[in-house]
């Protein structure tokens, strides 16, 4: 009965305010990860990833850091990248980037389409591949 009332109110507003009914009720999207590869980097503590970041049509990353560098290479899409300290900047297929280790940051897919990234990661070894910004 909540859920019923809950998108009933939902359609009602997004009609009044004129936003399409599945736009005003579609979740928040998030990018999806795909680790491919690991090793490690000689007797340094850290590890390479390379991972595979896909982004549907809307989807955003909330502002996060790594506890180490990676580089970025844009596969398909056109994603808008916000780095702590830098202008934001859109980087399109066949461009590349990297960020520095413990920059906070954050990108959403600004492409009709999906999006998808290949990205290599030089991390401290044992420590997650993200943290949320604080």
């Amino acid at each position: 009965m909540k859920n019923t009332m809950l998108t009933l109110v939902i359609a009602i507003l997004a009609a009044t305010l004129g936003i399409p009914a599945a736009q005003a009720q579609q979740p928040e999207q998030r990018p999806k990860r795909t680790v491919l590869q690991k090793l490690d980097v000689g007797d340094t503590g850290r590890e390479a990833s390379l991972v595979m970041v896909e982004f549907a049509p809307g989807a955003a990353e909330v502002p996060h850091n790594h506890p180490g560098e990676y580089l970025a290479y844009v596969m398909e899409g056109a994603f808008e990248f916000d780095v702590a300290g830098k202008p934001k900047a859109t980087y399109r297929a066949g461009d590349s980037f990297a960020v520095e280790g413990g920059r906070v940051h954050s990108g959403k897919n600004v492409a009709q389409g999906p999006t998808r990234l290949l990205l290599t990661f030089i991390l401290e070894k044992g420590k997650p591949l993200s943290t949320p910004a604080k």
